[in-house]
């Protein structure tokens, strides 16, 4: 697992959609188990009451629903490909990212985004 930040240098927010690219980089993901207790955007409130509970998801279906999300604040994002777990993705507080995957996968998401350094 690594743990990378969730706002760049310049204060830009790196959330889902920032990740999703990487994602597909690696993985051929059939399958998103999510779980998403605060989020904003379109249809926010909508995302959080389907999925507080965990939500199971193909991926056009997450890929649809989170759409017009643009940041997540605290919410888990497991992704599948053919029945098999490849990677999770959890954020925290809107502050970091949890990235557990293959060893290639997280040496590139830290390498792209950074380590998260906790606030003195």
């Amino acid at each position: 697992m690594v743990i990378v930040r969730q706002h760049g240098e310049a204060g830009q927010l790196l959330d889902i959609s920032s990740l999703l690219a990487d994602v597909d980089c690696f993985f051929r993901t059939d399958q998103w188990q999510i779980s998403v207790e605060s989020c904003l955007g379109s249809n926010a409130l909508s995302v959080e009451e389907a999925s507080f509970s965990g939500l199971s998801l193909s991926d056009s279906e997450f890929r649809s629903l989170y759409r017009g999300i643009y940041q997540t604040i605290d919410g888990r994002f497991c992704g599948f490909g053919e029945g098999q777990r490849l990677f999770e993705l959890l954020v925290v507080d809107s502050s970091y990212w949890e990235v557990t995957g293959t060893p290639a996968f997280e040496a590139h998401i830290l390498a792209t985004y950074g380590a998260w350094v906790q606030p003195q």
